[in-house]
């Protein structure tokens, strides 16, 4: 019963109206779904590190709690009293709600201090939530600006329509120059989409072409405003359904679209659900099971450890703002996809950034971006590699520094960048304003569809071995322009198949199209089309040359196949060739060197005769001369392994289940390293710190993994499931 209500029902806040926010109540979550499926909630891996192919910046000033991949990858003690400070914190808000409504009480998260009687949809300002240094600055900016032509920025937020999920990027918002207005929908508002559209474009006509209500003078209404104020809106999840139908109904308003986790094709993407929602049994579901269920749903939504402690009342807050009559109407909502068509979408053509989590255990986020971007001619997807549902709420994602990154950049000059109204009114074919400069998006020799395709092969082997990232924070920007050639060096471990393609799609999540260079012998046994198919290529003298040649990000092995074949007591150890081609190489081309490390694959296979073995045995002699007549060389003959427990010699190598550890050392940058490609020694020097530097990172990991509570499979699959529940809600001291 509470299964299928953890299916069915959401964490969706109550909405009351306002006119601007009260600083002292608490936020209400961004939005919130059922789980996509008990597999991939249950066996979801923890993923780690904080950095991404969004540039997910640090805030300054906002307190984060730290992730379980620190840059050292190190689980500390700090790090465990952090976490247990957060559970504590989480299980005492969660049995202070059960208490409330057991007892009856009021509720712990109360209907915030909006203003008496509103009870319509409006636009708020959230001027009183900012410190009282940026509420003077915005101010104050708006008294120099009599005609307010700051840029303005609409939030259409979740299944909470409060608009208060914002919060916590209100400060670097208002900071980049943005005038901000959230969309406020109140509970018991029962309008339709096309409802909703209406009343919110009136509202965004006022903002947008509109002198400020209480500035207007004499003079100024007999000389119309004369410009129209950039707008860019962001719509997260719920809010990304109403946010695209904005864009459709008044596309000369909006400049920009942003989509945070976009609920767009819901019924496809979420059929169970979608079903239930269509009964409209979630209306009559019981108060008290209906705030359990939402309590279970709690670590679906959000990585506890991305949010601050004194944002976890606002992960709390939402059951006590939304009643399960509104929940069942915005459900319903949601399988109304009117207007939404895909012909309807590719008429959509201003800028359009899509942020899809990919740790989003709530909806389809990462396909669901994908599919939008096909469709919207003029949109670009961006990955958050390490967020949940709820990205916004956490602490390392800072909106501003995304938008500016990745091109949505505030008007210096407000007005030498808004487009005259007079211009509008003269040219009947000027309906829609002329489309910004279409985004930038690199072309890549392999597609994101090639690569996204390699993550679903691989969910099935990420969620038993829990990749756990560290250092990724230090990665080049994969979006930095001019495009700069990157050469990741590393450590083959045993067969090189375990974690390779892993370490591929941890880079394309953080922005990097990573080409391989593959072993010739991988064509010979007809593999070589599938190496191809995700970006590698065959290893030749020039392969690697070329690819730095055309700006590409090129993943290296210097210990090639002898690493691979590594013989016993060989664990981790570098084998590369004392040549140091691969430093001339990358030099010449000016290339950034990422050193990088690799842990966990040697100890998955238990070596039972190596290379040196099988030649010393009576087969030496003809596997000796089947390797010569192929031109092959011994270094390369693989071990023979033993299957998992019970040992016995296996022709196919079968692992056992070893987690994955994965990090990224400094970057070293060629251009600014002084490495004459005519002396021998200043490139040896080079060459022995990037081998430093990866010898350095197995060290590190080796003390990760020591100190990693969660390193053997049944004890990450326990502590996955437990994860699941918020803090100690089952414990007999929590009711």
């Amino acid at each position: 019963m509470v299964v299928m209500a953890m299916r069915v029902f959401s964490r969706t806040p109550l909405c009351v109206h306002h006119q601007k926010f009260a600083s002292t109540t608490t936020t209400a979550s961004s939005s919130f779904f059922p789980f996509r499926g008990l597999v991939a909630a249950a066996g979801a891996p923890p993923p780690n590190c904080s950095s991404s192919s969004s540039s997910s910046s640090q805030k300054s000033g906002v307190h984060s709690l730290k992730n379980t991949s620190l840059s050292a990858g190190a689980v500390t003690t700090e790090e465990e009293e952090e976490e247990e400070e957060v559970e504590k914190e989480l299980g005492t808000l969660l049995r202070r709600r059960r208490t409330e409504t057991i007892t009856g009480e009021p509720p712990s998260c109360p209907v915030p201090n909006f203003a008496p009687g509103a009870n319509e949809v409006t636009l708020l300002d959230p001027l009183n939530l900012l410190p009282k240094a940026l509420q003077q600055q915005q101010k104050k900016a708006a008294t120099h600006n009599d005609d307010n032509d700051r840029p303005l920025l609409l939030y259409v937020p979740g299944m909470d329509c409060t608009g208060k999920g914002i919060a916590s990027q209100l400060p670097t918002l208002a900071a980049a120059g943005y005038d901000i207005r959230c969309v406020y929908i109140p509970s018991d508002n029962r309008s339709t989409w096309q409802e909703l559209v209406q009343m919110v474009c009136h509202l965004l006509q006022k903002e947008v072409e509109e002198d400020e209500e209480g500035t207007e003078t004499t003079q100024k209404q007999q000389q119309p405003r004369q410009y129209r104020r950039h707008l860019t809106v962001v719509g997260e999840s719920f809010g990304a359904c109403l946010a695209l139908r904005l864009a459709l109904a008044s596309p000369s308003l909006i400049t920009h679209l942003v989509l945070i986790n976009p609920a767009t094709n819901f019924a496809q993407n979420n059929p169970l659900v979608s079903f239930c929602a269509s009964t409209g049994l979630l209306a009559f579901f019981p108060q008290t099971l209906y705030q359990i269920a939402q309590d279970l749903m709690l670590p679906l939504m959000v990585k506890r450890n991305r949010v601050s402690i004194k944002d976890h009342e606002t992960l709390l807050s939402p059951v006590d703002f939304v009643p399960a009559e509104c929940g069942a109407w915005r459900f319903s909502m949601l399988n109304d996809s009117t207007g939404l068509s895909d012909v309807d979408i590719q008429s959509i053509n201003m800028p359009t950034l899509l942020f899809a989590s990919a740790k989003d255990w709530v909806l389809p986020s990462m396909a669901e971006c994908a599919r939008l971007q096909c469709l919207l001619p003029n949109a670009k997807r961006v990955i958050l590699p390490e967020s949940g549902h709820t990205a916004l709420l956490e602490a390392s994602i800072d909106l501003a520094k995304m938008l500016e990154t990745h091109g949505f950049v505030v008007p210096p000059e407000p007005t030498s960048t808004l487009l005259h109204l007079s211009s509008l009114a003269s040219s009947p074919s000027t309906t829609t304003p002329q489309p910004d400069a279409p985004l930038f998006k690199r072309q890549h020799a392999i597609l994101d569809n090639r690569l996204d395709e390699l993550g679903r092969l691989l969910e099935p082997w990420r969620i038993l071995t829990s990749p756990l990232v560290s250092g990724a924070e230090t990665l080049p920007d994969a979006a930095a322009e001019p495009r700069r050639p990157i050469l990741f060096v590393g450590n083959h471990t045993l067969f090189g198949v375990y974690d390779s393609p892993i370490l591929v799609y941890e880079l394309f999540l953080r922005g990097f199209h990573a080409r391989g260079l593959a072993h010739p012998a991988h064509w010979s046994s007809g593999v070589g089309p599938v190496f191809e198919r995700y970006g590698n290529v065959k290893s030749s003298k020039f392969a690697a040359y070329r690819l730095l040649k055309e700006g590409e990000s090129v993943l290296l092995f210097p210990g090639g196949a002898r690493e691979v074949c590594k013989r016993k007591g060989e664990e981790y150890k570098l084998l590369w060739k004392p040549t140091v081609d691969f430093v001339r190489m990358a030099s010449s081309h000016k290339a950034i060197i990422v050193p990088f490390a690799l842990l966990g694959a040697d100890e998955a296979y238990k070596i039972l005769l190596d290379g040196d073995d099988i030649l010393a045995s009576p087969l030496g002699p003809l596997v000796q001369a089947v390797y010569d007549q192929l031109k092959l060389s011994t270094d390369s003959i693989y071990p023979l392994t033993g299957l998992p427990v019970l040992g016995l010699p296996s022709l196919i190598p079968v692992p056992s289940i070893e987690r994955i550890y994965i990090h990224f050392a400094d970057p070293i940058d060629t251009a600014n390293y002084n490495c004459s490609l005519r002396n021998q020694q200043e490139c040896k020097d080079l060459y022995l710190l990037v081998k430093q530097k990866v010898e350095d990172s197995i060290s590190l990991l080796k003390q990760t993994r020591e100190k990693d509570p969660e390193r053997s499979l049944p004890v990450r699959l326990f502590a996955k499931t437990m994860s699941l529940l918020p803090g100690n809600i089952f414990s007999s001291s929590s009711w």
